[in-house]
This record gives C-alpha cells, structure tokens and sequence, in this order.
C-alpha cells in the first residue's frame, strides 16, 4: 500500500498501486458484515421473546391478568369521582 509521491501530480495513477489495504475483499467484508447483521438480529429476538416469557410468567396467566386489569379500572373510576367532587 502507498499513496506515492505528490510532490507533482503528472505521473500515472495506476503506477501507484492500491491506495487502501485488502483490495478486493471488499464483497468478503460485506458477506461478513450482513451475516453478523443477521446473526444480532436473530439473537436480539431471542433475548427479547425470553424477556417477554419472563414478565407474563412473573405477572401470572391471563385470568389474573384480567382480574387485575378489572381491579385497576375500578380504582381510576373512584379516583374521577373523587375528583369531579
């Protein structure tokens, strides 16, 4: 790799050879690159769906889930009659 000598700029480019390293595996990089792309993406879902599992587990089956969405209801309704009084 060089970036040759500039003092003048009337010799020929192509004499200078490869201005940056690995010229040519530019396609490998980028196979590389998407495929850890993916890969992230795969294991993020995972993480999240486990995450998820574990919030629906610790808050219990949906019955529950129910009753307590009803008991929350019915605690904001006797809040708005408080205060609309």
């Amino acid at each position: 790799m060089t970036t040759g000598n500039f003092v003048d700029w009337t010799g020929n480019v192509a004499d200078l050879g490869p201005l940056y390293p690995f010229v040519g595996w530019e396609w490998l990089f980028l196979v590389i690159g998407l495929a850890l792309w993916i890969i992230w993406h795969i294991a993020q879902i995972r993480m999240e769906n486990k995450e998820l599992r574990e919030h629906a587990e610790a808050h219990g089956d949906r019955d529950s889930l129910t009753d307590i969405m009803a008991r929350e209801s019915l605690i904001i309704e006797k809040q708005a009659r408080r205060e609309a009084v």
